[in-house]
């Protein structure tokens, strides 16, 4: 089989236009390079140059065997950063759960900031919705998270925590469902239509309806996506994050309803939580303090 070693003379070659040239740059003797080229040749059954002319020049053949031969030094190049890379106590992959309700865009330069920093580390993001993302960091599914989550509702593992943002959730309906409600006062006067509701990724609210009124008929949906469609279809009502819907607002696609009985706007604190029991690595290390830098 091709070495490495016969792909990097390969492409000195090519690169220089001569054995000569190609020698100095390799620090190595013309003849043991016309030697790999030949033993290369022999071992691909193939005729890399025509040495018709003064100047090497390779045949179609050789042409896309370089091309390959450099996709195949890069991949070995690659293999050798992230190898070197691991080798000093960093992580293959970090993963961070975001609740779903919290708006991505003001961190996303901190994300930039430690990929650049750390180019051979994937970072993950998975969003998780109402305790499913403190849940990841617990069972060590995920070395951060962002999450507005109860403590309360999310016992267990000790976390250490450090508050971000705040964010807010407004109750929303459409022109259409509305319209089915003169004089709309009370949140009874809805319950004969669907409270849509984001079913919780994790387990912390099992056999708890929060948020669901009494007789209240309702349907779970497992993200905001669906959840705003059928709101702005007028097949129901519910919370729904600020930033996901403020053009619907300013454009009158959806309207909050006030009601005496309850709240149109509900705010509360997003924190960076990871477990206090661990020894993160240097990666997630450096992810949290970018993300904790975005605080305000």
């Amino acid at each position: 089989m091709p070495s490495i070693d016969q792909f990097k003379v390969l492409k000195a070659v090519v690169e220089c236009g001569s054995l000569r040239l190609a020698a100095d740059s390799l620090c190595k003797t013309q003849p043991a390079l016309t030697h790999a080229i030949r033993q290369l040749e022999s071992q691909l059954g193939l005729r890399l140059f025509s040495r018709e002319a003064y100047r090497l020049a390779l045949t179609d053949e050789g042409k896309r065997i370089h091309q390959l031969a450099l996709r195949t030094l890069e991949t070995h190049n690659e293999l050798l950063q992230v190898a070197t890379f691991l080798a000093g106590g960093n992580e293959a992959s970090v993963t961070l759960a975001v609740e779903a309700s919290f708006e991505l865009a003001p961190i996303l330069p901190a994300f930039e900031a430690v990929q650049a920093e750390f180019p051979a580390c994937e970072i993950v993001i998975r969003q998780e919705y109402l305790t499913g993302a403190v849940e990841l960091v617990q069972k060590d599914l995920a070395e951060l998270c962002i999450s507005p989550v109860n403590p309360a509702l999310s016992p267990g593992v000790r976390l250490q925590s450090q508050f971000l943002t705040r964010g807010e959730m407004v109750n929303v309906a459409s022109p259409k469902l509305l319209a089915r409600h003169g004089a709309l006062h009370s949140v009874a006067q809805l319950k004969d239509e669907y409270q849509i509701l984001v079913q919780d990724s994790g387990s912390g609210t099992r056999g708890l309806k929060l948020g669901v009124q009494s007789a209240q008929r309702h349907w779970y949906v497992n993200n905001f996506a669906t959840k705003l469609s059928l709101i702005e279809q007028g097949m129901g009502w519910g919370r729904l994050p600020l930033w996901m819907i403020k053009t619907a607002l300013e454009e009158g696609r959806l309207l909050v309803p006030e009601l005496n009985d309850f709240s149109a706007r509900e705010q509360f604190g997003y924190s960076l939580v990871r477990r206090a029991d661990g020894a993160p690595g240097p990666v997630a290390t450096r992810l949290w303090q970018a993300l904790a830098g975005t605080a305000g």
